[in-house]
């Protein structure tokens, strides 16, 4: 996640020498090197720009005012506060100015996820945001062994592998 300017900046530099990288990698005599290795550092850089892209483009759609509502749960609190600051254009300064603290400190509780931040504080930044922030409480259980999905190497007895971790209480789909 990109939180600011300088995020900014840097990531968009670290993708443009990622593409370059890669493009290296696609145009280099890989003669000698085994094809699965060559493909897993391919796969591994495109994962790596994919993020980037990812993280750009939220960011710019945050600043520019595309994003009006996002979901975040209690978990991520913080991914909400700071995409509300960034949405509404405030850098760590004018958010600090605002709430009566430094922009060092509002740095320090991004930095930290807002987990050490008091409720009361979390509130009064919320409301200088002037954002809408709902709250639901889910009695439902949670799902304590999500859904795993993943990819069986040729040669390998799929059907074993998909009972043993079955019998472990996880629910598994073998793609072969």
């Amino acid at each position: 996640m990109i939180k600011n300017e300088k995020q900014y900046r840097i990531i968009k530099g670290k993708l443009k020498k990622f593409n370059q990288a890669l493009d290296l990698i696609k145009k280099a005599d890989n003669n000698g090197i085994h094809p699965l290795l060559i493909k897993a550092q391919i796969d591994s850089i495109e994962s790596q720009i994919e993020e980037f892209k990812h993280d750009i483009s939220e960011y710019e759609n945050l600043k520019t005012g595309k994003v009006t509502r996002f979901i975040t749960s209690i978990d991520d609190l913080s991914k909400g506060i700071i995409n509300s600051r960034i949405a509404r254009g405030y850098n760590h300064e004018e958010l600090g100015r605002k709430l009566g603290v430094s922009a060092q400190q509002i740095q320090k509780y991004e930095a930290e996820n807002y987990l050490n931040t008091s409720l009361k504080k979390l509130v009064e930044i919320i409301s200088i945001l002037d954002v809408d922030a709902e709250t639901e409480f889910n009695l439902e259980e949670k799902n304590i062994h999500p859904e795993v999905h993943f990819l069986i190497p040729d040669g390998y007895n799929a059907e074993l592998i998909q009972n043993k971790i079955t019998n472990r209480g996880t629910t598994v789909e073998i793609c072969i």
